[in-house]
């Protein structure tokens, strides 16, 4: 840091130390710090053992004269914006003047001095000095202050994502039960199946083996008689005809396993921030197949797709964590036997939304404070009132909008508009 003294500093540089000394005599009355030099390679030498304010030149010097000093000045990362003022006895003419200005000058002085014009530019140029410092130093705060600030921004979203990822992984694990029952059905009659298999492959088996039997022994028509009736009495052609219905059937409750295993793993991976192109009709049936067993028992669900919807640059697991949130929300306000209506459309510019219950409504001093985190409705212990906090930063870091319309006793609609181009990060 520098101090005020070493920020009050003055360069003056003249080959004869005559007028070195009236310079120093006229400005040692303002109280300033300044020091001499009788040569342009002395005035370099001094800037870089000293911070100067302001540099008095002579034009005329032997060796190297003004000019070529102020351009070694100019030259140098450090010393480049110190004010050089140029002092000299030779012509005025432009010519003489725009070089020195070429060079870097800001200003002229000329010989014989007038003292009350060398104190007014000298005072001039160090108040104008002291302003580029305060700002210099106001800018070094800004940025430091910036740099906190971008710090403090990335932590924020670090948190954010990983409160987005707790409530995720919260909202599977409240639907961890009827999950769990979504796939012991198909499991169960997998199982069921190979039960039947295995004792339809030992029938096969022991039928197989008398026939193989009988015809190496070229058995006569009586034995071949009583195989026949044996393969009547356990059913064979029954058997043969139920494997491929039974194969069949364990077939398709594997895929249902797996599309539900495939979704779960989909949602509950760490979200990307990167964007790819998405269906939106496919991750709310994504995410329907995920919370179904939440649904199919309190409400009737039922789908207003527009067909043909064009797909959207968006990261498709936050909006199924959206989605999810709203959907289980919206069976929460329901009763036995409610409705859950999933509307999607588009115009020229963006992609919506609409998820509506005919539940039991938001009151009307609640709706402008659901999307604040940590508001909840709900009992101790049943909510994070997070949900809607996530649902809003979602929408609006897509670049869209997210709107309330309620009516106690009626029901609530959240309708939800998403940019087709996303916004610039």
């Amino acid at each position: 840091m520098k101090t005020e003294k070493e920020c009050q500093k003055i360069l003056i540089v003249d080959d004869k130390p005559a007028n070195l000394l009236a310079l120093e005599h006229l400005l040692a009355r303002e109280g300033l710090d300044v020091v001499q030099a009788n040569s342009g390679m002395e005035a370099l030498e001094m800037i870089l053992e000293h911070d100067f304010c302001l540099i008095l030149l002579d034009v005329q010097m032997p060796e190297m004269d003004g000019f070529e000093t102020a351009e070694l000045i100019r030259g140098r990362e450090e010393s480049r914006d110190i004010p050089i003022i140029f002092v000299t006895a030779i012509s005025k003419e432009q010519q003489y003047v725009f070089k020195g200005y070429e060079v870097g000058a800001v200003d002229y002085l000329f010989k014989p001095l007038d003292p009350d014009m060398l104190r007014s530019k000298v005072n001039t140029f160090l108040q104008l000095n002291a302003r580029n410092r305060e700002l210099q130093r106001a800018n070094e705060i800004i940025e430091a202050e910036t740099a906190e600030l971008e710090k403090a921004y990335a932590e924020l979203k670090a948190a954010q994502s990983r409160i987005l990822q707790q409530e995720k992984m919260a909202s599977i694990g409240q639907l961890a039960a009827g999950v769990a029952h979504e796939i012991n059905n198909p499991m169960g009659y997998i199982q069921g199946n190979l039960q039947v298999l295995k004792k339809y492959l030992a029938i096969l088996t022991t039928v197989l083996e008398r026939q193989d039997q009988c015809v190496q022994k070229n058995c006569p028509q009586e034995e071949e008689a009583a195989l026949e009736a044996e393969k009547k009495t356990l059913k064979l052609a029954y058997i043969l005809e139920d494997i491929p219905d039974l194969i069949e059937e364990s077939i398709q409750g594997a895929v249902k396993v797996k599309d539900i295993v495939q979704t779960l793993k989909s949602f509950s991976r760490v979200d990307s921030v990167s964007l790819s192109d998405a269906d939106i009709n496919e991750c709310l049936d994504s995410t329907l197949k995920v919370i179904w067993n939440e649904l199919k028992y309190t409400c009737e669900v039922i789908k207003e797709y527009k067909q043909d919807l064009p797909r959207l640059l968006c990261n498709a697991q936050q909006l199924n964590q959206v989605f999810m949130n709203l959907l289980i929300n919206a069976s929460h306000a329901v009763d036995k036997k409610g409705e859950i209506r999933i509307k999607t459309w588009d115009d020229a510019d963006s992609i919506f939304v609409a998820i509506q219950d005919n539940g039991c409504g938001i009151a009307e001093e609640n709706r402008k404070k659901i999307f604040e985190p940590f508001f909840t409705t709900k009992e101790v212990g049943k909510g994070t009132g997070l949900g809607l906090s996530i649902v809003y930063d979602i929408i609006t870091s897509h670049g869209g909008t997210i709107v309330v319309e309620s009516e106690e006793g009626k029901g609530t609609t959240f309708t939800i508009r998403l940019p087709r181009e996303p916004p610039a990060k």
